[in-house]
């Protein structure tokens, strides 16, 4: 449940940041949008590639949670058993309005455990690097116009 909440709180944060990134691109000429795509393609992470990679990495942490207390729970009761996701949490995140919440228990806690701890992955992968994406492109735009801004000073000192 923390990650459910985690990741909302994440998808909630970054509808404001892409706002703001497009605005601050809209604010670029033509000469600055070019540059800034140029250094984006060639420095940086392509975003499917590194949401892609933070899947991966959260399947694997998560199988290894799995395995350890699948295994446990294998030497305490010798079985194992794989039920759905109500079965194991209890508490539940609710938006309070009905067909949110009714799409949220078929979707989502009503799968087994294997596939709600996949879409949880998927949502905090897809969230995480939301916001990583629009916070490194304003900071890159940031540096980007006050190093062009210095440049242009240094031009008029010059002339």
């Amino acid at each position: 449940m923390v990650f459910h909440a985690i990741g909302m709180w994440l998808l909630a944060a970054a509808i404001p940041l892409w706002i703001y990134r497009w605005y601050v691109f809209s604010k670029l000429d033509g000469r600055e949008r070019r540059i800034f795509k140029r250094i984006v393609r060639r420095r940086h992470e392509n975003a499917y590639a590194f949401a892609l990679q933070m899947f991966g990495y959260l399947i694997a942490l998560a199988a290894a949670v799995i395995l350890l207390v699948m295994g446990l729970r294998y030497i305490k009761q010798g079985s194992l058993e794989f039920g759905a996701y109500r079965d194991v949490m209890r508490n539940r995140l609710y938006s309070g309005v009905e067909p949110i919440d009714q799409a949220l228990d078929a979707y989502h806690y009503d799968q087994m455990l294997p596939i709600a701890i996949i879409t949880t992955c998927a949502l905090l992968s897809v969230a995480f690097t939301l916001v990583a994406t629009a916070l490194r492109d304003v900071s890159l735009m940031s540096r980007l116009n006050r190093k062009l801004d210095g440049l242009k000073e240094r031009q008029e000192a010059l002339s």
